[in-house]
């Protein structure tokens, strides 16, 4: 089996895909607009003290307070104390993180760190992104990565594994990494609903504020349930993986009559999910073709990282600003490698103009400048969905 990891940066974002035999196994996003929380060590103040709840909230500096449960706090907690915090889950459009403060949840020399910081202040980031990527090197055959700066971090982190250090390649190819891979498609196609089955039958994946919802759909072939409920199974185990979904997942399998026949879906999508290494736990199928299940959250869902709430209610959603910054940056490389020489114009909406002259966004900004010779032109277009890259 061919094992490859694949990764593409620009300051401010890294992508790091891993591929199995050409097919994309996993994905991995790092935003600075939207850094991973879960790892990170805090000198926090606390807020308020909920004793119906037996928690403390603590301001940790992000939108927030984190939910301390007085179970995993230092005994005597006082309103307006500072306390030395870690947190153990990423926070959520309605909930802050979930943080730890026992021994067992700090890293040694933490308290240390935190000497002479006035809360609430950040004291250890979690692990560097490469660092986490390569973190179980041992099945990879190749690391190709496209960054000059991004490589030499990998290399360093590759001191201790020569061999593998041997399989670490730099790509300066001028056309985009992930684009001649075919990546930038496979992405694309994890944000939408809608996820093909070979057999014709395909699922519809909707993750709502409380709960993920999947339904498997049998096409035109409605006389093998069976079989599309565990080619379903195998796919949904994948797609859980690949766009980060956790927490409660309810999956509509077509009905299937037989008892064995529903243990032997369970038992695939089972299999799957315990294969991830991630906490989850799945219920037996029910006459009707209903599974419940659940999975440990690690980070942000791949749709709450790339997009934003919208439409009536914030029901639906659509690309944020910074995602739409990014991919116009990476489509002007792509362009330049397509026509060596010609200035591009970026023509997108306002929003994602302003992101695109916007602090989050400089520093990529000047890197495709100094990649391409010359700064690509911006014109804001009001009512316009999307970016288009004209000479």
């Amino acid at each position: 089996m061919s094992r490859r990891l694949l990764i593409s940066a620009l300051p401010g974002e890294t992508r790091a895909v891993w591929l199995r035999d050409g097919r994309l196994h996993d994905v991995s996003i790092q935003r600075a607009d939207r850094p991973a929380v879960a790892g990170n060590v805090y000198l926090g103040r606390v807020a308020a003290l909920d004793r119906a709840l037996e928690a403390a909230f603590v301001e940790i500096g992000l939108a927030r307070p984190g939910f301390l449960p007085l179970s995993a706090a230092p005994k005597g907690l006082s309103e307006g104390q500072a306390v030395l915090v870690r947190a153990v889950r990423e926070p959520r459009a309605d909930k802050g993180a979930r943080l730890g403060a026992r021994g067992r949840d700090l890293p040694p020399g933490a308290a240390q760190a935190a000497a002479g910081l006035t809360p609430p202040a950040l004291v250890r980031a979690a692990a560097d992104p490469i660092a986490t990527a390569l973190a179980d090197p041992h099945d990879l055959d190749e690391i190709r990565i496209d960054d000059p700066a991004t490589f030499a971090r990998a290399r360093a982190a590759l001191v201790g594994h020569p061999a593998l250090a041997a399989r670490l390649a730099l790509d300066l190819d001028p056309a985009p990494l992930f684009e001649r891979e075919g990546i930038e498609e496979d992405i694309e196609a994890l944000l939408a609903p809608r996820v093909a089955l070979p057999s014709g039958g395909g699922l519809l994946v909707e993750p709502v504020e409380t709960l993920t919802a999947i339904d498997v759909d049998s096409g035109r072939d409605t006389r093998r349930a069976l079989a599309v409920d565990l080619e379903a199974a195998a796919e949904i185990r994948r797609q859980l993986r690949l766009r980060n979904l956790s927490g409660l997942i309810v999956v509509d399998f077509l009905g299937l009559a037989d008892g064995a026949a529903r243990a032997r879906v369970v038992d695939t999508l089972k299999r799957g999910v315990d294969a991830d290494g991630r906490p989850a736990r799945v219920h037996a199928m029910r006459p009707s073709g209903l599974v419940e299940m659940t999975r440990q959250r690690v980070g942000p869902a791949l749709h709450e990282l790339l997009s934003e709430p919208c439409g009536l209610g914030g029901g639906g959603r659509a690309k944020d600003p910074v995602t739409i910054a990014f991919e116009a940056l990476r489509a002007v490389r792509a362009a330049a490698a397509r026509a060596p020489g010609r200035g591009p114009t970026i023509i997108a909406p306002p929003r994602v103009v302003d992101a695109l002259q916007g602090p989050v966004l400089a520093a990529a900004r000047r890197d495709v400048a100094a990649r391409l010779g010359y700064e690509p032109t911006l014109r804001a277009e009001p009512g316009r969905d999307g970016f288009e890259i004209v000479p």
